[in-house]
């Protein structure tokens, strides 16, 4: 068989046998700049695997280290060895990251989605048998699940951060190999409890004890998920003020337009309240009733001779004023729970 170049879109860099198992989807670059998914006959996009000569074909670590998810990543000599299932398996002599942005929005990840099988891996358990494996020609998959959660069992030696999730009506728990989600698992595991848009990629391991046991090998999160759903995968008491505030309010300390101007006062005139206009300019509503006094107050002394230094001090001072109303009304919930 001829070696060849192939690209692909890392999916995939985790833990595996003392090393990593790096994949991901396959694609064409064009000539315009833009990326053509590669696909099996039946619709879904194909994967590839680059393994090492070792016995259980696992990447070293100090190979892994720069390919981060959703690098384009160039493959050179690329030479098919399909084991099994293992129908994405490739060798090739070298590995190497490609300058090119990607966005992995909703609607980018969603081309990538498995769309034809509705079992992960041909049966719903947490394992293949080994007898079983030749009824399967893939092992990966990119996944929008339900009801996903990530949760430390404590009473396992091994494999104890796990994923439950629901997918096409079937319940799932596997154990999660992604080192970087595992990382910021362990810095605030209750802001995984509900994970209300998130992508899986799951892989089918390599023989052990008679098995082929399930994994999720990636999870995904969308760089445009809201503000809300943002805010729930961080400790919020390790952020500053302002960075809750930026986390809850899409808006939060960005600079008033004209065009926002006009709309705070038609709204005004109209009637909404203080709350209202705060979920419709996406910032808190200390920030909402600042602007307010600012544009219907008398003419701004500013407008004769006050320096732009008192204005923002004044500004500043109304800030303060609210981070305070804010300190004293979560010190009332810590009483109240005490």
């Amino acid at each position: 068989m001829t070696p060849m170049d192939k690209y692909f879109i890392c999916l995939a860099n985790s833990y595996k046998h003392g090393g990593r198992c790096i994949a991901g989807i396959e694609v064409v670059p064009h000539t315009d700049g833009n990326l053509g998914i590669v696909r099996h006959d039946d619709g879904r996009p194909r994967w590839i695997r680059p393994v090492s000569m070792s016995a259980n074909g696992e990447i070293p670590n100090h190979m892994a280290e720069s390919f981060k998810i959703f690098n384009l990543v160039k493959l050179t000599d690329v030479v098919l060895c399909p084991d099994k299932a293992h129908s994405e398996d490739v060798h090739c002599t070298r590995m190497e990251n490609c300058p090119f942005e990607l966005s992995p929005t909703k609607d980018f990840i969603g081309q990538l989605v498995d769309t034809k099988h509705q079992a992960v891996f041909y049966l719903k358990g947490k394992a293949i048998p080994a007898t079983m494996i030749d009824r399967l020609d893939y092992s990966l998959m990119l996944i929008h699940p339900d009801n996903a959660c990530a949760y430390c069992d404590e009473e396992r030696e091994n494999s104890k951060y796990r994923m439950k999730f629901s997918y096409f009506g079937s319940n799932y728990d596997f154990p999660i190999t992604d080192p970087v989600f595992l990382e910021q698992f362990k810095k605030n595991p209750k802001s995984y409890r509900d994970l209300n848009d998130v992508y899986l990629v799951l892989s089918l391991g390599l023989e052990f004890e008679g098995f082929h046991f399930k994994l999720v090998a990636t999870v995904v999160f969308p760089n445009d998920m809201n503000a809300t759903e943002k805010s729930q995968l961080v400790d919020l008491n390790e952020l500053s003020y302002m960075e809750q505030q930026k986390l809850r309010f899409a808006n939060a300390y960005a600079k008033w337009t004209p065009d926002e101007d006009s709309k705070l006062l038609e709204l005004l005139s109209k009637g909404f309240s203080t709350k209202e206009m705060a979920k419709e300019f996406e910032r808190n509503e200390g920030a909402i009733r600042a602007r307010i006094k600012k544009l219907t107050m008398e003419p701004s002394k500013s407008e004769n001779g006050i320096s732009s230094d008192e204005e923002t001090l004044a500004h500043l001072i109304e800030l303060k004023k609210e981070i305070e109303r804010e300190i004293e009304i979560l010190q009332e919930k810590i009483n109240t729970k005490s």
